[in-house]
């Protein structure tokens, strides 16, 4: 009888001392978290929900970056390189070449019906020979600017004099010109341009045993200018008369040419 009676008093002692201990175990490990339970069928039902549909496609992850819209070139073509918004070509100090052709007008030659080595048949032009020109220039604006030429053209078979057997039949005419040149633009890359321009000639032979091989010279020249796409370049072709003149002692020796050849002109 004594055993149940200690027994049941073990047991007593023990709850009390449980719950005595249990709001001291809460204070200090603090509140137990509680769990709570999802059945299994809501859980497969948000499964579906996240998985997209059999033959959708899987739809593109948006980004905080705001929608542009993106220029192919970054520039307006037409802008740049001409067209329907015009073309704006460069100015300033520039170069120029010319390389063609020049042979003057009048002239005499050799011929049977007069002594040897006397030329004493007119001719109407001589012979065409090589023509080279160097230039250095600056635009002044768009239609003027100024230039400064330095060219040299040869003549052969029309010696300058019909009555003196010294008088070369082949000779060189070098000049050095300063003048200006006009444009006018009747297209956007396309004008016309004049020369007009002076300086001093210098033949070589002299025309005769004796006579001065300086003189001047004065130039009118008529041609087309072609903007091109290549940056800040330049083609045409000119044509130009050359006036070359020198003291003789028969009076001014005169000297008529003409000029022919493509023009590359370089801004920089």
């Amino acid at each position: 009888m004594a055993a149940p009676m200690r027994a049941a008093s073990l047991a007593a002692f023990l709850a009390l001392a449980t719950t005595l201990a249990a709001p001291a175990a809460s204070a200090t490990l603090g509140p137990l978290p509680h769990l709570q339970l999802t059945p299994p069928a809501l859980l497969l039902a948000a499964d579906d929900e996240e998985k997209p549909a059999e033959g959708d496609e899987p739809k593109e992850e948006s980004t905080a970056l705001p929608d542009k819209e993106v220029k192919v070139g970054g520039a307006v073509i037409g802008e740049s390189m001409g067209g329907a918004t015009g073309f704006v070509f460069k100015q300033g100090f520039y170069t120029q070449s010319d390389l063609g052709g020049f042979f003057r007008l009048g002239g005499f030659t050799p011929s049977a019906e007069c002594d040897p080595g006397v030329n004493c048949k007119a001719v109407l032009t001589s012979q065409a020979q090589p023509y080279i020109g160097l230039s250095i220039g600056y635009d002044l604006m768009q239609w003027l600017g100024i230039q400064l030429s330095f060219g040299t053209g040869f003549v052969a078979n029309a010696a300058p004099y019909g009555d003196a057997p010294n008088s070369p039949r082949d000779y060189g005419v070098t000049t050095l010109d300063v003048g200006l040149i006009a444009s006018y633009y009747f297209l956007d890359r396309l004008a016309v341009a004049l020369k007009l321009m002076g300086g001093g000639t210098f033949l070589t032979p002299e025309p005769d045993l004796g006579e001065p091989w300086y003189g001047g010279n004065a130039l009118v020249g008529l041609g087309v200018r072609y903007a091109t796409l290549l940056p800040d370049t330049f083609v045409g072709l000119d044509v130009n008369f050359h006036g070359a003149f020198a003291p003789a002692s028969s009076g001014l020796l005169f000297i008529p040419a003409f000029s022919i050849a493509p023009v590359i002109k370089y801004v920089f």
